[in-house]
């Protein structure tokens, strides 16, 4: 004879024994801010990471490529001072100091007496660092603007005196081991123009 077996419904463990459950909350809300934290701190260390790269790709020496100054009509303006192909040479540390020369190519020992008079009359411009005969130099510390892409230069000193204490503000943008710094002035004449320069990384 074959015995039929009536099984009923199996006790739920948790709900026979209270206490259980109070265990089993617990344990979810104390892990759960531990995982949150270290949820926040691996989004802390990406964002880290991303200023970084940004400003390790900055960190370097650079030599100019090329320089140019634009009317608001995309027309070249000339600039007497360093000339159309100017050499120069850019670099920022790791320590947050930046360095700055460029030079027109044809400067000689006879344009001194011809140029001084005329570097006695630069009013300067807050923008940018001034050019005096043929040179335009200057050092200090930079820091980054990474959301704006800006870089800031605080000249500590520079050729001009009128330049020392200056901050000036470039927006940059980093292709590879190429620089293009860009930013918006006034001619000694009174043009407005927008100054693009190209570097390219020292290797």
């Amino acid at each position: 004879m074959n015995t039929l077996l009536h099984v009923g419904a199996l006790p739920n463990p948790i709900a026979s024994r209270p206490w259980l459950a109070a265990a089993a909350f617990a344990v979810v809300a104390l892990t759960f801010p531990v995982a949150q934290a270290q949820s926040d701190s691996v989004t802390e260390q990406s964002q880290a990471s991303a200023k970084e790269s940004i400003r390790e790709q900055l960190i370097g020496s650079w030599r100019l490529v090329s320089r140019e100054s634009r009317r608001a009509g995309g027309e070249l303006e000339a600039d007497p001072g360093l000339a159309a192909t100017p050499m120069g040479v850019l670099i920022y540390d790791k320590s947050g100091h930046v360095a700055a020369q460029l030079s027109r190519r044809d400067r000689t020992v006879a344009m001194i007496g011809e140029e001084c008079p005329a570097a006695a009359t630069i009013k300067g411009t807050p923008d940018t660092a001034q050019t005096v005969l043929g040179y335009d130099a200057y050092f200090g510390t930079y820091t980054i603007n990474e959301r704006d892409g800006i870089v800031t230069h605080h000249l500590e000193a520079a050729i001009w005196p009128g330049d020392i204490g200056k901050s000036i503000d470039r927006f940059f943008k980093i292709s590879g081991d190429r620089l293009t710094i860009s930013f918006n002035t006034t001619t000694k004449g009174g043009v407005k123009v927008t100054r693009i320069l190209v570097w390219e990384r020292m290797k």
